[in-house]
């Protein structure tokens, strides 16, 4: 799959993919598939290296919602305040901007038509998940179900709503609950192993792939991108497709590009899995955790917390994560602990993603800043950057999700989230 020679000083390709996560790997392999000659590089020593793996290990097409809602600004002052607190902000005066800019977007108009918009992307891209399994291309992606638990009584009558006792008989790993809600329409997906097998087609397919190469500049000629720079080796392409998280608005910064993303911390703890394992994830809602029963390990994902993402991991919050998920699964108290991970999910302060060919930078794409749906929206985004650049395509999607909106012109940047 990866390679780990030394790549010819001057290579010349087709595309250059600058990101090996879920997202990166995905459009690695869709355009190996159309028989684009494309290089896949990544400044991790292999594959685990960036935000992909903070992740809950679902995919859940009908609760990906924008990140910027009225239901943002109403719940984030309690989630602050909970023990442990499921939202924290740290004080970064360089952060202010952004979050202005993200309650500013929190109307519910726009997070009506965002919602409505990324809710038709995820279905669709669950069914490519699907068909990447039938394909044998997604080995660990399994259709388990999940349950969301409430740890109190929810104060809307919602129709859905189960007894303890219901949901115990679904799941009986349970301990004693309010009500809760039990969800068919749902899967597990492990990120490690989607990732390698992408690249492993990619790679059948004719991709190189280089780990341990990180991108240091953004080559460009009479204002077109011609290629990338990256650790002594010059890779020449005709197009260049930015999926490298945070590190994406910094290379588009360098030929003027503005992609505002900041980091959402997100904390994962893995124990070994037993017993005790639930057959299916487990969502406790109030403290925004999510618990998920992989094959060698059970998950406890959660948190979002945003400001300087230079600091260090709070293994502290890892574990706090684990107490919470101990008061609705119990077996997991004693289970012992396998890792602890803490990752930068990018977020943009409208709160949708960024996916799409830039207008304003030629022979530039960018497919970034998907928060915590990177997983889930994978394979959909995948197919909008392969058709715009193998077909021509621009998807009906473009002006919503383009690179090009924050161009500090506010009239088009509403105008992206306008009926069509």
């Amino acid at each position: 799959m990866a390679s780990h020679s030394p790549v010819p000083r001057v290579h010349r390709v087709d595309c250059v993919v600058v990101g090996a996560g879920v997202v990166g790997a995905m459009i690695t392999q869709q355009l190996a598939r159309r028989g684009v000659r494309v290089v896949l590089i990544d400044r991790a020593p292999g594959i685990g290296g960036g935000c992909s793996y903070a992740n809950a290990a679902i995919v859940a097409p009908h609760h990906v919602t924008p990140l910027a809602t009225p239901a943002l600004l109403r719940e984030a002052p309690i989630q602050m305040l909970r023990r442990p607190p499921a939202v924290r902000m740290q004080p970064d005066p360089s952060i202010l901007s952004w979050a202005g800019s993200l309650m500013a977007s929190a109307t519910p108009r726009r997070a009506h038509l965002a919602g409505e918009r990324l809710s038709r992307l995820a279905a669709e891209s669950t069914r490519l998940h699907c068909l990447l399994a039938d394909e044998g291309l997604s080995p660990t992606l399994r259709k388990t179900g999940a349950i969301d638990v409430y740890l109190r009584s929810p104060r809307r009558r919602r129709a859905d709503l189960l007894s303890f006792e219901r949901l115990q008989a679904i799941e009986p790993a349970l301990a004693p609950v309010a009500a809760g809600a039990h969800h068919t329409e749902e899967w597990t997906l492990e990120s490690r192993s989607f990732v390698k097998a992408m690249l492993d087609d990619a790679s059948r397919r004719g991709a190189d792939v280089f780990f341990g190469m990180s991108a240091e500049q953004l080559l460009t000629e009479h204002g077109r991108v011609v290629g990338v720079a990256a650790e002594g080796t010059t890779l020449l392409a005709d197009h260049v497709i930015l999926a490298a998280g945070l590190g994406s608005a910094t290379l588009a910064a360098q030929v003027g590009l503005n992609l505002p993303l900041r980091g959402g911390r997100g904390y994962v703890i893995d124990v070994a899995a037993g017993d005790h394992a639930p057959a299916m994830p487990v969502r406790i809602k109030e403290h925004r955790v999510v618990v998920t029963p992989l094959a060698d390990r059970v998950r406890v994902c959660g948190s979002i917390e945003f400001g300087d993402e230079r600091r260090p991991m709070d293994p502290g919050r890892a574990e706090a994560l684990k107490t919470v998920a101990a008061r609705v699964l119990p077996g997991l108290e004693r289970a012992a602990v396998i890792d602890r991970w803490a990752g930068e999910r990018p977020c943009t302060p409208d709160g949708v993603p960024v996916i799409g060919r830039s207008k304003a930078v030629e022979n530039l794409s960018v497919a970034a800043g998907h928060g915590m749906w990177g997983m889930v929206l994978a394979p959909v985004t995948a197919r909008m950057i392969t058709e715009a650049i193998v077909d021509d395509v621009e998807p009906a999607e473009d002006a919503w999700l383009s690179p090009d909106r924050y161009d500090g012109r506010p009239a088009r940047h509403h105008r992206a989230l306008s009926p069509t």
